[in-house]
């Protein structure tokens, strides 16, 4: 493949920080929730956030068709570095983080993923050629996948620790050493030092854009109506952009503020069955990577996503259903498959159908619409009704609801979409 050294330094620093940065989103929702009982609180602090990545993610578009990509990700590593860096030193200095730090860092971490994942995939687009763009989906989503495995189970360890007997059922296991629970800020100083080497590996990439980059100089008012302009024109770009992102958008929901209460309050179970449930949701999406090509390919994009939502949503119900932990994992692992095969279909159709000049602002819009929908869920699930006893189960419903949606809208559309020209 073109540009294949530059792909894989990319891929590898994108590794590097994806691994810290997933620790630090699964331990953070740990610790409000387990750690300070504060989930309420918590619940506010994400409502906030989101309501702040709204316009932040709107302007984040603007920027990756606005500079160059390759420059973005070095300051956003630059700046995930600094503020890690001084949260860590402040925790290293009183042995403790008060919680507005904590929050701090997530709102971090969240600003960063919402120009990190436009600007991946338009510099994606700009250095691969058209007939690798589902290889190149795939490989993203193996690599996303693959860190947020490895973050799951490393979250485990730190959050838990590990003893030297380990049991699983019909075994026992004795290793020579122990490992004792790390402290929020300890966590966070592994997340501020990948940042300092993902910008030293995105600093050496490399390459030669596939198709030019043609550089919106205008206003910020005028990039913006020239992305809104452009998926009003192509409405069917546009209802496809968004309803097959309504599985994700229950991901995000139920990853970062449902599974920890689910977790503690449903299943009642400790951090490392809530880091464990997270690491076969990525085992899951992992298997997807590979797969979803393979069995799919990239004329059936559309009817793969219908199904798919329509099996995640069933795995919510199957979830609120059941207490027994065994089957979460299963649940998880199956919803991991579902949303990655999605992603992977959905990116590679954008990538046929909107041009890489105007991907990051059309990609940023998606985002906004998907974050004002997030913001409502949240606002409505931080009520006092779901933290009584286990009424959690019924932010489930509404998981199921959001995931059938979205296959019905596609399945109204869908003799359209398959006929929607290509980008020349």
């Amino acid at each position: 493949m073109k540009n294949s050294r530059a792909i894989f330094l990319l891929l590898l620093a994108n590794s590097i920080s994806g691994v810290a940065q997933g620790i630090s989103m699964l331990a953070i929702p740990w610790y409000f929730t387990a750690l300070i009982h504060r989930e309420t609180l918590f619940g506010q602090v994400y409502f906030t956030v989101t309501s702040i990545s709204l316009f932040w993610g709107l302007y984040a578009g603007t920027l990756v068709d606005r500079y160059d990509r390759k420059k973005i990700f070095l300051v956003i590593n630059a700046v995930g570095l600094l503020i890690l860096s001084s949260i860590t030193i402040f925790g290293f200095s009183n042995g403790y983080l008060p919680w507005y730090l904590v929050a701090l860092s997530f709102a971090n971490t969240m600003f960063i993923y919402n120009i990190h994942f436009p600007n991946l995939y338009a510099y994606a687009q700009q250095i691969t050629p058209r007939e690798n763009y589902a290889r190149i989906t795939s490989l993203l989503e193996i690599q996303g996948q693959l860190t947020f495995t490895i973050a799951g189970g490393l979250a485990a360890v730190l959050l838990k620790g590990l003893d030297s007997h380990i049991q699983f059922p019909g075994f026992d296991f004795y290793l020579p050493f122990t490992i004792r629970a790390f402290k929020i800020y300890e966590i966070f100083a592994i997340d501020a030092f990948t940042y300092m080497v993902a910008f030293i590996i995105i600093y050496r990439i490399q390459s030669l854009p596939v198709q030019r980059n043609q550089i919106d100089t205008s206003s910020l008012f005028q990039r913006v109506k020239t992305g809104l302009s452009f998926l009003s024109k192509h409405r069917l770009l546009f209802i496809f952009g968004n309803a097959s992102l309504f599985v994700f958008l229950t991901i995000i929901i139920f990853g970062t503020y449902v599974q920890p209460v689910y977790v503690d309050s449903f299943l009642h179970r400790s951090g490392g069955t809530y880091a464990l449930g997270d690491m076969s949701f990525s085992l899951g999406a992992l298997l997807a990577g590979f797969l979803t090509t393979r069995i799919f390919g990239e004329k059936s994009a559309v009817m793969g996503i219908i199904l798919l939502s329509i099996i995640a949503g069933s795995m919510y119900l199957f979830m609120a259903l059941n207490t027994f932990v065994l089957l979460f994992f299963i649940a998880n692992f199956i919803i991991g498959s579902c949303n990655a095969a999605i992603r992977i279909q959905r990116v590679t159709y954008l990538f046929h159908h909107i041009p890489n000049r105007i991907i990051g602002r059309a990609n940023s819009i998606f985002f906004v619409i998907n974050v004002f929908c997030r913001m409502c869920f949240i606002a409505v699930l931080t009520l006092p009704f779901f933290h009584t006893g286990t009424n959690i189960i019924f932010s489930l419903a509404i998981m199921v609801a959001i995931c059938w949606l979205g296959a019905v809208i596609l399945i109204g559309q869908y003799k359209k979409l398959m006929k929607q020209p290509e980008v020349a």
